[in-house]
């Protein structure tokens, strides 16, 4: 039996629909029915319908609306819809979304049953030939192909011992005898839910590659693909693999709609070492997901980056800079970027774009704290085109981190332009500046910005929701994580590090503010990576 779901605001409408159905001989069974399309979406979630009957004008969400959301949660369905205009344009956008049937009031019980009935042989149909589909994937992915993948994701992460990797190469047909060996990792992304694009980017891929000798293919997950390249000589794997990689690249998207990322890992001398050039190759890759970058990348690409912490600027996070710096001191800030830059063109396009994108992350914050919204502030912020754009060279960068810089200031001196903002931000100032030492207190803070401690104290908890020693204390808590995740100093020596005069007391305080003591977030952080 098909399910059939009936939304319609009129109730003698309704009815009549509902009568069709379950007075019909056809193999339909009402599955439910709703007065309008947004009681409708909950319900179906639940029911899952085959067909839904749908009513194009109605209160609160309209059969048009509904269609278009059911095609993206539930494109399964088939459905209907029942209208009482004969527009041109209504039944323009049905065909658009993807409507299967378009019926004008008044619908006769024979007119629907015979669109019930119309719609039951597609779904027999799209049956079969699903049927078939799966019967070849299948056949595709035999046992010994499956077992071949999963033994080769195994040898390029480090599982497979040396001796093992050459006994059972040897049994699966593939020789991996040679003087140099090289990792790359292909991600493939589309802007589409139909996946039918991924399958046939690997299949391009493996086009390519069956012309390849000493190249060995196979798939991580759906949308990865990993290369094993082997040579003779090694001077020229590198050259291979970037070549292998344009040649991917081109073909994939110019014959599908998924766009490529290409990670290239450095060359190995040794089975036991194809480890590190996997993880090269996967530190590449990861480096291009997260800028949005569809480049192709070695780890020598990456190298300047090891020496950059994108998120300070002269020691001081620049997410602190942000809530203090004036105008005058932007171009300070630009110069700090530039320095990072460097002048190797390729390298210092990615590097700007990874500095715009550390400056967009700590601008959003900011906007958000200040109950502004980033993209109607900085609306180039929320667009990686325009990013991309800025970063493609130093005079770009500069006009658009000036503009960017510029905008913010501006927004966030008018958002905090309140009585007090001035006189806060300059005792957050010192707090930063000064909460190692354990003779910072509410006096000496409310000394520097000449008012009286309790004052000081009353303003502070007012406008910033919380007491000053709450602040410091979380300023302090901040910093000896940073310390516990990037040094390997003792929690004993952090404590002093970060103000605090007694060590016990510093680990009931952290476990207090975190939940687990210090020795417990450096070892969970670590197996985090």
């Amino acid at each position: 039996m098909y399910k059939v779901f009936i939304v319609e605001d009129e109730i003698v409408v309704r009815e009549g629909l509902r009568n069709s159905i379950q007075s019909g001989s056809g193999p339909f069974v009402l599955a439910g029915e709703a007065s309008d399309g947004e009681m409708a979406l909950s319900i179906m979630k639940d029911v899952k319908p085959d067909i839904l009957v749908t009513d194009i004008r109605m209160p609160f969400i309209d059969g048009l609306s509904l269609s278009r959301i059911i095609k993206k949660i539930l494109p399964w369905i088939k459905i209907i819809i029942i209208s009482g205009h004969d527009e041109f344009q209504y039944a323009q956008e049905a065909i658009s979304i993807g409507v299967d049937e378009y019926m004008l009031k008044p619908v006769s019980a024979s007119d629907m049953l015979s669109a019930l009935n119309k719609l039951v042989a597609t779904i027999e149909q799209e049956k079969i030939q699903l049927s078939s589909i799966e019967h070849l994937k299948l056949q595709a992915q035999s046992s010994s192909d499956l077992i071949r993948e999963r033994w080769l994701c195994d040898l390029v992460t480090g599982i497979v011992k040396t001796e093992d990797a050459l006994e059972k190469g040897s049994d699966m047909g593939v020789d991996l005898i040679a003087h140099c060996y090289l990792v790359v990792i292909i991600k493939l992304s589309t802007s589409t839910e139909n996946y039918s694009d991924l399958i046939t980017a690997k299949l391009e891929i493996n086009s390519i590659i069956d012309n390849q000798e000493d190249v060995l293919c196979f798939s991580q997950s759906r949308d990865s693909i990993i290369l094993l390249l082997m040579q003779l000589v090694s001077e020229s794997l590198e050259e291979t693999a970037y070549t292998l990689g344009q040649a991917i690249k081109y073909e994939v998207e110019r014959n599908t709609d998924c766009m490529v990322a290409i990670g290239i890992g450095s060359p190995v001398e040794r089975i036991g070492s194809l480890s590190q050039s996997y993880a090269d190759a996967e530190k590449a890759v990861k480096f291009l997901v997260k800028t949005g970058q569809k480049l192709i990348i070695g780890s020598h690409d990456l190298n300047p980056f090891s020496e950059i912490d994108f998120l300070r600027l002269d020691g001081s996070p620049i997410s602190e800079q942000l809530k203090y710096v004036k105008k005058s001191g932007i171009d300070e800030i630009i110069a700090q970027y530039i320095a990072m830059i460097g002048d190797k063109p390729f390298q210092g396009t990615l590097i700007g774009y990874y500095l715009l994108y550390d400056l967009m992350v700590a601008i959003s914050k900011i906007i958000y704290e200040l109950g502004g919204d980033v993209q109607e502030v900085i609306p180039s912020l929320s667009h990686k085109t325009q990013l991309s754009e800025i970063a493609g060279s130093k005079e770009t960068f500069c006009d658009g981190v000036r503009l960017i810089l510029d905008t913010f200031i501006e927004f966030r001196d008018s958002k905090s332009a309140g009585k007090y903002y001035a006189m806060l931000q300059k005792a957050k100032q010192h707090i930063h500046l000064h909460f190692a030492d354990q003779d910072i207190s509410l006096h000496s803070v409310a000394s520097i910005v000449n008012i009286s401690p309790n004052h000081f104290s009353t303003i502070f908890s007012q406008e910033t929701g919380e007491t000053f020693i709450e602040y410091l204390t979380q300023v302090r808590i901040n910093k000896s994580k940073e310390l516990l995740l990037t040094t390997a100093l003792r929690s004993a020596d952090i404590a002093y590090e970060v103000g605090f005069g007694d060590p016990h007391y510093f680990s009931f305080i952290f476990k207090k503010n975190t939940g687990i003591s210090p020795r417990e977030f450096r070892t969970g952080s670590k197996c985090l990576y």
